[in-house]
């Protein structure tokens, strides 16, 4: 009996080692940092994260939405091509990655004047093979308007 069991145990110990690490091809995104707290509209800011993608094809596109604390409902994404990272694609890629936002990526003053606010972003990336990333929201930040 104790053979039997010490086999057991052997076999599924030599199962759970053979196991390859496998990141599949959909692309992952975290969010890393912000370049400034609070950020001032006329400056922009960029916002860094860390993407990885297991087969390497991941220079598509950079896909975000702002969230705004006063029109919270407004969630039009927008796409910018991705950096190109010199992947190779079948290989894994791991990279820290930048958008980078400017004054226009930030809403204009307009009639109703809004001194300041508070944002945070929903964010996906797609590779070349068309797989998306999960949707990601990255923390709030308070943008003051000048």
């Amino acid at each position: 009996m104790k053979k039997i069991a010490f086999l057991s145990l052997f076999s599924l110990l030599a199962i759970g080692a053979c196991k390859k690490d496998s990141m599949g091809t959909k692309p992952v995104i975290a969010f890393k940092s912000y370049s400034s707290s609070p950020v001032l509209s006329n400056s922009g800011m960029d916002i860094t994260f860390d993407v990885s993608d297991g087969d390497g094809d991941i220079e598509n596109t950079f896909n975000f939405a702002a969230i705004y604390d006063v029109k919270p409902l407004d969630t039009a994404f927008e796409s910018r091509p991705m950096p190109s990272l010199d992947a190779h694609k079948g290989s894994k890629l791991t990279a820290e990655v930048i958008l980078h936002l400017i004054s226009t990526d930030f809403p204009q003053i307009g009639d109703n004047p809004v001194e300041k606010d508070s944002v945070h972003y929903l964010v996906f990336i797609k590779d070349d093979a068309g797989n998306n990333s999960d949707t990601i929201a990255t923390p709030k930040v308070q943008v003051v308007y000048q």
